[in-house]
C-alpha cells in the first residue's frame, strides 16, 4: 500500500480514534476536571487506533505485537503530550465552557497527527525491506 493509501486509512482509524476522544472526553469532562477528562479520553483513543493501524493501516500482524506496542507507546508519548499540552495552552487561552473545551480537544488532536503519522509509518509498522 502506498503511503498516500497508508496515510488515508491512518486518517481512518484516526477519526475512529478522535471520535472515541470526543465523546469518551464528554462523558467524562460531565464529572472529572479537564485535564483527567481529557487523559483518560487519550486512553482509551490510543488502544483503538494501535489495533487500527497495527491489523489494517499498517498491515503489520506478523510483527511482535509486544515489541510494536512499545515503539508505538513511545511515539503515542511525544504525540499524546503534544496533543494534551495544545489542548492544555488552548483551552487557557479560549473563554470557559464545552463548545470551547471540545475545539481545545479538536486544536490537540490535529497537531499531534503528522508525529503520529510518521512515527508510525517509519519506525512502529516500517516496512521489511527485502534483503538481496
Amino acid at each position: 500500500m502506498g503511503v498516500k493509501k497508508k496515510f488515508l486509512s491512518f486518517c481512518f482509524a484516526g477519526a475512529s480514534g478522535a471520535t472515541v476522544e470526543l465523546l469518551s472526553f464528554n462523558l467524562f469532562f460531565l464529572f472529572l476536571n479537564f485535564p483527567i477528562s481529557k487523559t483518560l479520553a487519550l486512553m482509551m483513543a490510543l488502544s483503538l487506533n494501535f489495533m487500527i493501524n497495527r491489523n489494517i493501516t499498517f498491515l503489520a500482524r506478523s510483527g511482535k505485537a509486544t515489541k510494536q506496542f512499545i515503539k508505538y507507546a513511545i511515539v503515542y508519548s511525544v504525540a499524546i503530550t503534544i496533543n494534551l499540552s495544545t489542548s492544555l495552552i488552548m483551552n487557557s487561552i479560549l473563554s470557559p465552557g464545552i463548545i470551547n473545551a471540545n475545539i481545545a480537544t479538536v486544536t490537540g488532536i490535529i497537531v499531534a497527527i503528522p508525529i503520529s503519522f510518521f512515527g508510525s509509518l517509519h519506525w512502529v509498522f516500517k516496512d521489511k525491506i527485502p534483503k538481496n
